[in-house]
């Protein structure tokens, strides 16, 4: 396990543009970065919308709305996804990529008798 912030590296300066700068709960290690900037041709920008792509599927993928009794107060873990494809087409667009957006969160669900209210691509 490898985490490296120094400002003078292209790994470092990824783990500043996706904010992922703490070292004692990093989510990439140095090497899947430096495989990233490979695949780019250490394009920082192009690399930096790669991560944040995986950051949205990640998040995408954990996303829900918790709510306490009758949803007056609820927390909705999908913002993080949305967060992070917004920094991957601005990324994007300071490497010259055009990236077009198919999904970024979908929502599964339960009622409270068990009945599914998941909402799936396409539905209306």
């Amino acid at each position: 396990m490898a985490f490296t912030l120094d400002s003078s590296s292209d790994t470092g300066r990824l783990r500043v543009l996706i904010y992922d700068i703490d070292s004692t709960s990093y989510i990439f290690e140095d090497a899947e970065i430096e495989g990233i900037l490979e695949i780019n041709s250490d394009d920082l920008w192009a690399s930096a919308a790669d991560l944040c792509r995986s950051l949205a599927a990640k998040y995408a993928a954990e996303a829900q709305i918790i709510g306490l009794g009758k949803e007056d107060i609820y927390l909705d873990k999908k913002i993080k996804s949305k967060y992070y494809l917004q920094m991957a087409a601005q990324y994007s667009a300071r490497s010259g990529l055009e990236v077009t957006e198919y999904i970024d969160s979908y929502n599964i669900g339960r009622d409270s008798m068990g009945n599914d209210e998941t909402e799936y691509i396409g539905d209306i």
